[in-house]
């Protein structure tokens, strides 16, 4: 499903109204009337309260509540303003039909907030209808205090299209805002509604169909993952161990084995037909007797780290082998021996994901870009904050506010596909596609889940191809996480619960149908999570 910034969702709403032809209270009956039925669906109220402001997410406010009013419910109407001659035409509009319904409304100017704040201590629910995706932040004036009623006295709380005073197009907070129990928005989901610490406050997040024309959106290529949007790996009757794949985990040091070990093991749960790791011969032994299924190759080493002839073993070893993928890096250390194995890899004719220390090695060769640039086979980076901050010279605090733009900056200055890992996860393309995946969860805050991501993508490039590899990979790895925090306490969570859960990851994809009824919600497996 496509993920909008503001200006992308205006002009479609523009054009829907100016060339399509749907006339704008058309689309605005479509919103509140299927967002009244999500209300009346989730919540068990008898009076309601619906506090609107006086542009066009106002006129969705006071939709709902005439469908909240015709189902019996008690309504009471606020629009924050002091003069009917402020609101929107279609704003209105509403507002007339409303009241030839028999409903009440109270314009609430700067000295009228008392009668608000009594009326949301009363109520059982509170529509948040104030401000809509368009808004720039911070909220002022007696708004801002309207706000503070609405958190400090709601029993519950609806946000229309998005919690007033939150920025659509970024995670990031500035200012006053409500927080929603849930969030109803409007032909797709926006940027704030999946990225934190925005997306806290947003609640559950359902996305309605009021017939906002496609065609206008051809050109956005930023997506939120969907399960039903997944192509996951399949196997045949008449197939074997080679038809899927022999992954080369290469990685590992001393005080560092259990992260290509983890690696390793994640590809075999998550379908490599085979899979061997090239591992120092100082610290084979842990690896045989750690590994059953996965095959250890030992070269040359020198203090528990690879050693001077490593970089041309492993050349042999790759040349001599029938492997299909390559994920390097995970606890390989930096040093001078594992910058020319990082330098020998990159030439390498195979797909190609690169984590852990070898984007640590990467970032200290000179010409790493030019070197990535220059490859044909596909090039995977799957950097956390820290280690993209090292690529690119930029500090956490840029990146974490800009992680589609770095991401994609990078991409298309280098060829490569970007997997960048933070509490959200954003993979870029070299073409300029953006996904982001809303799977995952704070206890996989923890060593090692990024070494389980590493084998699990190294596979899968290979099995489904890489821009299919990657987006089932990314959201097969925080399913797992998701799978496993719900039966074990997120404090206690070990990067290798996550492999143990990715057979059940697996199977829940596999048997997962969408049930669309004119609004869906952004996170359909919720109710398999709980």
């Amino acid at each position: 499903m496509k993920l909008l910034k503001s200006k992308e969702m205006a002009f479609a709403d523009e054009n829907t109204i100016k060339l399509t032809g749907i006339p704008s209270l058309v689309l605005m009956e479509n919103a509140g009337r299927t967002a009244s039925q999500i209300i009346l669906e989730k919540f068990n109220f008898d009076r309601a309260v619906v506090v609107a402001g006086a542009g066009n997410n106002g006129g969705d406010g006071l939709v709902i509540a005439r469908y909240l009013l015709l189902a019996g419910k008690e309504v009471k109407v606020f629009i924050l303003s002091d003069t009917r001659k402020k609101l929107s035409p279609d704003n209105l509009k509403n507002l007339e039909i409303f009241e030839s319904f028999g409903g009440e409304v109270s314009l609430t100017g700067e000295n009228r907030l008392r009668k608000l704040a009594n009326a949301v201590k009363e109520a059982d629910l509170v529509i948040d209808a104030i401000f809509g995706t368009g808004f720039k932040p911070p909220v002022k004036g007696y708004r801002e205090r309207a706000i503070q009623i609405i958190n400090r006295y709601a029993k519950g709380v609806v946000a229309v299209d998005i919690p007033s005073g939150l920025s659509t197009d970024t995670g990031q907070i500035t200012g006053l805002h409500t927080k929603a129990d849930i969030t109803i928005t409007f032909a797709y989901p926006k940027i704030a509604h999946v990225m934190y610490p925005a997306c806290e406050y947003c609640g559950e997040v359902y996305i309605v169909d009021i017939s906002i024309d496609r065609n206008y959106l051809k050109e956005i290529k930023r997506f939120v993952l969907e399960p039903s949007q997944l192509v996951l790996p399949k196997r045949k009757k008449n197939s074997h161990k080679y038809s899927y794949g022999h992954l080369l985990v290469i990685g590992g040091s001393a005080g560092k084995t259990g992260a290509p070990i983890m690696s390793a093991l994640s590809a075999s749960a998550s379908g490599s037909g085979l899979v061997s790791v090239a591992v120092p011969q100082e610290l084979s032994s842990i690896f045989e007797t750690s590994l059953i299924e996965e095959m250890s190759i030992p070269v040359d080493s020198h203090n528990g780290t690879f050693g001077r002839k490593a970089c041309r073993q492993i050349k042999e070893i790759i040349k001599n082998g029938k492997f299909t993928s390559i994920s390097v890096g995970m606890g390989m250390s930096v040093n001078e021996n594992t910058l020319k194995v990082m330098e020998q890899v990159i030439k390498i004719k195979m797909p190609v994901v690169i984590d852990a220390d070898g984007i640590n090695n990467l970032a200290l060769i000179d010409s790493f870009k030019l070197l990535l640039q220059k490859r044909k086979p596909p090039t995977v980076l799957t950097p956390h904050i820290g280690e993209m901050s090292r690529l690119t010279g930029l500090s956490s605090k840029e990146i974490v506010e800009n992680m589609e733009d770095v991401a994609k900056d990078f991409s298309r200055e280098t060829g490569c596909y970007v997997v960048l890992k933070g509490s959200r996860t954003v993979i870029s393309t070299p073409e300029g596609s953006v996904y982001y995946s809303i799977r995952g969860n704070e206890g996989m805050a923890t060593a090692g889940t990024g070494d389980v991501l590493s084998g699990i993508l190294g596979t899968l490039i290979y099995r489904l191809g890489v821009e299919e590899g990657l987006k089932t990979g990314v959201y097969l790895h925080g399913l797992a996480g998701d799978l496993a925090a719900r039966d074990i306490n997120k404090e206690s969570m070990k990067a290798t619960d996550l492999i143990r859960y990715i057979p059940q990851a697996l199977d829940l994809l596999g048997s997962y149908r969408s049930d669309y009824r004119f609004y869906y919600s952004i996170d359909p497996l919720k109710p398999y999570l709980e």
